[in-house]
Parts: C-alpha cells; structure tokens; sequence
C-alpha cells in the first residue's frame, strides 16, 4: 500500500515559523478508521477551504485563489490587493501582526505564521489563520511572497496553516 506524498511545508525546518510552527500531518481527506454507524463505511472529513496568494515583487505581478478572495471578503471582479493595501481588509488591532509577518518574509527572509480578524463587507467579520514565505531569486534576495490561508479552527483546532 503506498501513501500519498506529503503536501509542501510552507515553513521548511530550521526556518523560524512563529509560535507552534506550520501544522504537521496527512493532507486532505483522510479518515481515522471510525465508521459511519448508519452505513458502516469511513466517512471522510470535508475538504479544507485553503487559498493562495502570490506577489511577485519583481514584476508587481499579484495572484490569488478564489480561496482567498472568498477568505478575505474581496470581489473577484476588482482583482487582488497589492501587499501594501493587504492590511486594509484586517482589524486595526491585527494589522500591526501582519507587518511584522510581511517585515520577517521580505526583509528578513523568514516564514511566519498567525491568526487574523478579516473585515467582512457588510460589517462582518471573520478569523483567518495564514503561512507566509518568502521566495528567494538565485542571488539570495526576497523575490516574492507566497501565502497559505484558511478559515481558523478549521482542522478542529487552532494550529495555523
């Protein structure tokens, strides 16, 4: 029987990832050998809602998952927000986390990770938990950003992408 290949760590080892590092363990749909009482047979969980986002700082070139627009309450039909509109669509206390995670990938060129409140249109809110890392050119230097996001909580716990 052969398992199916792990999914990329966004956060490689020995990379700093903030408190309780990227989440470890299968990926996707995967059961814990209980069965449905009803019919006998392994249910497996629902599929994970999980966006991505890149931009590119070398061609300004920003692109993102439906995921993430519906993540981030953001209409489709205006495009993705550039990395410095990004902390527009979080609470005020949550924005200042969200620098310092852009600060550790862009300039510093570690991953990060955290929980933050989006702001809903309509006044609603939601909380979502991101992994960010940088992507470096062959010369060592920060050439893109990349971001894992999803709903928080929603592996049953709290351990961010």
């Amino acid at each position: 029987m052969s398992m199916p290949a792990p999914a990329p760590d966004p956060c490689p080892p020995g990379t700093p990832a903030g408190p309780g590092g990227p989440a470890k363990g299968p990926a996707g749909g995967g059961t814990d050998g209980g069965a449905d009482g009803a019919t006998g047979t392994a249910q497996a969980p629902p599929a994970p809602e999980i966006g991505s986002a890149e931009w590119d700082l070398l061609t300004d070139d920003v692109r993102w998952s439906a995921e993430t627009f519906r993540l981030l309450g953001c209409d489709p039909g205006h495009g993705p927000l550039s990395l410095d509109r990004l902390p527009d669509r979080l609470d005020a206390a949550d924005r200042p986390m969200l620098r310092r995670m852009m600060t550790d990938a862009l300039v510093h060129g570690r991953c990060a990770v955290g929980t933050v409140q989006v702001r809903r249109p309509g006044g609603g809110h939601g909380t979502v938990e991101y992994a960010g890392e940088p992507v470096l050119g062959a010369d060592g230097t920060v050439t893109a950003l990349r971001m894992l996001l999803r709903p928080a909580g929603q592996d049953g716990g709290t351990t961010p992408v």
